[in-house]
């Protein structure tokens, strides 16, 4: 209880020296507000004076021009960024990765959709994953491991480490480190 009562005492007697400060230095703070807010309202009133005056374009006309122009300029530079950084999200949408030729599509940015074909007859591939029983002696020394499986051609195409779900973010990091690295554009349509 005492805790919160030291708290308390201390925190008024902290607001009231900085209010005392602020009060013993108000004048001066008064002053200077009111001569940046003059010096605003005059500036103000002469770019509303030069708009309002006669030329032979209104200035008012002119100055929302100009805003037009330099929002255009913005949205066209930043298009043109765009482009030049998510390129590979219409591009890069297959590579042929660990033995098989993986297809993929992007939902907001990210890989979604993975899935791996036969690069022989483009058949949908299976999978099969080993998860070694840590309570078996004979599955001492095994790693888990993931293969897919081709039903048409009967054999395995692609072994990755991990389960399923380790094996397709085994994938996913290729995909990125190739995006990164600008490797997708040489493998561009495999």
């Amino acid at each position: 209880m005492k805790d919160k009562e030291s708290h308390s005492i201390r925190n008024g007697i902290i607001a009231t020296v900085v209010g005392g400060i602020l009060l013993s230095f108000w004048k001066p703070f008064k002053d200077i507000i009111v001569s940046v807010f003059s010096w605003s309202w005059g500036v103000i009133e002469s770019i509303w004076l030069w708009l309002s005056s006669s030329h032979e374009i209104y200035g008012w006309l002119l100055l929302v021009l100009a805003l037009m122009s330099i929002a255009t300029c913005v949205q066209l530079l930043s298009l043109m960024f765009k482009k030049d950084q998510e390129g590979h999200l219409t591009l890069y949408k297959s590579d042929n990765l660990f033995g098989a030729k993986w297809h993929w599509q992007y939902n907001a940015g990210d890989i979604s959709n993975l899935w791996c074909l036969c690069p022989s007859c483009n058949g949908e591939l299976v999978y099969s994953d080993f998860i070694p029983n840590r309570y078996d002696y004979t599955h001492d020394n095994l790693e888990a491991k993931t293969d897919f499986i081709c039903e048409n051609c009967g054999a395995t195409k692609c072994t990755l480490k991990g389960d399923k779900d380790y094996a397709l973010s085994s994938v996913k990091r290729e995909i990125r480190r190739k995006i990164r690295n600008n490797e997708w554009s040489n493998t561009q349509n495999n």
